[in-house]
């Protein structure tokens, strides 16, 4: 039983799409450039009406979901199939509902008007193509969550304890996830989908196509190159950097590497280390501002904090992560006596630095965001700026095939997230209309005694079980529906409480037994996935203490004066690397087991905000710096 269990979870971790021959790739294509134009257009025109909006974003999106995703093993890989199109045209008439008769539909009393027979008849067909979109494009166990909370709604009646509610008729389920634009399939997720997402993932194809991808991995190349391990901080960096311009984690994996990973299996590292170190970094860069995934647009939307407060928020934390990641990665090389990137590989920094002007987008959005700018038209005037700026030089320039090239991937790269966010939208529906959100919360409260280290070790177990079959999108949106709002009765700071959920739905792409990222780097390094994946999670297991600093130190959120500030990430940032140290087994030596309880214990007290507490840290840090330096003075 387990084991299928197992096999299901694990079954469609990497989706592929399908290599389309030419004749049909190139009317997908025409969908894909005429949606990323269509929803450019909106942000500069300015958006339609939020119904308009959505039906036109899923009009384009489901249809590619058929036509680029298989139904299975046995489904043609070259073309779609007679069903694939079926449900394609079929998924065009049942979005078209809500851009055709608007106006009519804007009047309407939700909830109290009847429905026509063909809003009955569209709403169950569009319900069930989401749900096998779902499956296809992003995971069986969304789709399995999306079935089994319709079956819920009917069901409520007969289930015991928090489970059960008055039930729902037909008419008014279909209602919920069809015309409502709170929640359901034309929900607020799905508006988040239609404009702050599909914008940010453009921008993330268009920068790559201007060159940044080579400029990030020789930047990083030049800068950590030389250093012991370098190839695997060049992972590291070089994630980091990645992970600014996408927020998508298994992209991060193949984009950075497929040159990392087998560099580092050159200078030694096992390929199961090397596909680890790959994998715990580009999760980290899903969290890694000015771009951080969908999810972070989702928290803007259901917080009310302004997007860019939340940027500005997590940047301590990420910071802190990818500290932790490298300390882990430092003290690995040392250990092992790793070299660094042999010099002919290593690029000179002169010429890297030519081009440094691919970082002007990136830096142009936070300036826009700090400015007040939408995120929308900050990504809208992003793109323009790396399409200007690939013409400062010749072998950068990107002409009409190279923006239309763009526009294709970055329209489906958004698919997958627009089923996610469409599927997430109708659960979250029926979490909220049943009570079972409420109830939850409630019951993590009740469960936890009051205790809030409790309720937080809560709240990180139902992250990283949902992340384990689900992407972080959905499950973050799903914690933050169930369970963060617990940590907020109890006293926690909203963003923090928001960021704790987010942070560890991000952590489960490196969660055993199910890790994406691992799988992803695994296939790079011929690796063995399950063993990259406890590899990687053991990289970021320091980053696994960030979460609590920031709730129970709201400074390492930006919340607090700027001494409380730089005072908390100082302390948290050696908190860190020590902490890092200890587990590896080294500091400025390899450590003993009472100088490695020692250093632990140093580490994790540094990361308590009360200042006796750090002070104690420090002295505990001093004593065995002071006794490895003894140790080696006495080497020969």
């Amino acid at each position: 039983m387990l084991q299928q269990l197992f096999k299901f979870i694990t079954s469609r971790q990497i989706v592929k799409q399908r290599s389309l021959s030419k004749g049909v790739d190139t009317i997908v294509v025409v969908v894909a450039v005429s949606a990323a134009a269509l929803h450019m257009y909106s942000v500069y025109h300015g958006l339609f009406n939020p119904r308009v909006q959505r039906s036109m974003h899923l009009m384009f999106m489901l249809p590619m979901a058929f036509l680029l995703f298989p139904a299975g093993k046995n489904s043609p890989m070259h073309r779609p199939s007679v069903p694939d199109i079926l449900m394609a045209l079929l998924s065009v008439v049942v979005g078209s509902l809500g851009a055709l008769e608007v106006d009519r539909l804007e009047q309407r009393w939700i909830f109290a008007t009847d429905l026509l027979p063909r809003e009955i008849i569209f709403g169950s067909i569009n319900v069930l193509l989401v749900i096998e979109a779902t499956r296809r494009t992003v995971s069986s166990v969304l789709a399995f969550l999306g079935v089994a909370t319709l079956l819920y709604l009917p069901l409520g009646p007969y289930m015991p304890g928090i489970l059960k509610h008055d039930g729902f008729p037909f008419q008014r389920m279909v209602e919920m996830m069809y015309l409502d634009t709170d929640q359901g399939i034309y929900g607020m997720l799905t508006g988040v989908s239609a404009t702050y997402v599909i914008l940010f993932v453009l921008f993330g194809a268009f920068i790559l196509y201007a060159g940044s991808g080579i400029f990030f991995t020789n930047f990083a190349t030049a800068v950590a190159g030389r250093t012991r391990g370098g190839p695997a901080k060049i992972a590291i960096l070089s994630s980091a950097l990645f992970g600014t311009m996408t927020g998508i984690a298994v992209a991060n994996v193949y984009a950075t590497g497929s040159f990392t990973i087998p560099l580092m299996k050159r200078i030694g590292y096992r390929p199961s280390f090397a596909g680890a170190v790959e994998a715990a970094a580009s999760t980290g860069g899903q969290y890694m501002p000015p771009v951080m995934g969908a999810a972070a647009f989702i928290m803007a939307e259901i917080t009310g904090i302004p997007y860019f407060h939340i940027a500005l928020g997590a940047s301590i934390s990420a910071v802190l992560y990818f500290m932790a990641v490298g300390s882990m990665v430092h003290f690995e090389a040392l250990r092992r006596g790793l070299s660094s990137v042999p010099e002919e590989d290593i690029p000179n920094f002169k010429s890297v630095f030519a081009k440094a002007y691919l970082f002007i987008p990136v830096i142009a959005i936070f300036y826009m965001l700090f400015k007040g700018y939408s995120p929308m038209k900050a990504g809208f005037y992003a793109i323009l700026l790396s399409v200007v700026t690939s013409y400062f030089q010749r072998a950068t320039w990107m002409g009409p095939i190279k923006i239309l090239s763009a526009m294709n991937e970055g329209a489906r790269n958004t698919v997958m997230v627009a089923m996610a966010c469409a599927c997430a939208g109708m659960i979250v529906a029926v979490m909220t209309h049943t009570g079972l959100a409420l109830s939850f919360s409630s019951m993590i409260i009740a469960s936890s005694g009051g205790i809030l280290l409790i309720a937080l070790i809560l709240v990180m177990l139902v992250s990283l079980i949902l992340g384990v079959g689900l992407p972080t999108t959905a499950a973050y949106v799903l914690t933050a529906a169930l369970a963060a709002p617990a940590l907020v009765q109890m006293g926690v700071d909203m963003l923090a409480a928001h960021l704790f959920a987010f942070y560890f739905a991000i952590i489960a792409c490196v969660t055993p037994p199910v890790s994406i990222c691992a799988y992803a780097g695994a296939s790079i390094a011929n690796a063995d996935p399950i063993e990259t994946g406890f590899i990687a999670a053991k990289l970021a297991v320091a980053g696994f203490i960030v979460p609590y600093m920031f709730v129970y130190n709201p400074a390492l959120v930006t919340h607090g004066i700027l001494s409380q500030i730089i005072t908390a990430s100082t302390t948290a940032l050696l908190g860190v690397v020590i902490l890092a140290g200890g587990l590896q087994g080294w500091f400025l030596c390899k450590t003993n087991r009472a100088d490695q309880f020692l250093t632990i214990t140093a580490g994790l007290a540094l990361v308590i905000p009360h200042l006796w507490v750090s002070l104690f840290g420090i002295a505990v840090a001093g004593v065995v710096v002071f006794k490895q330096r003894r140790h080696l003075k006495r080497l020969p």
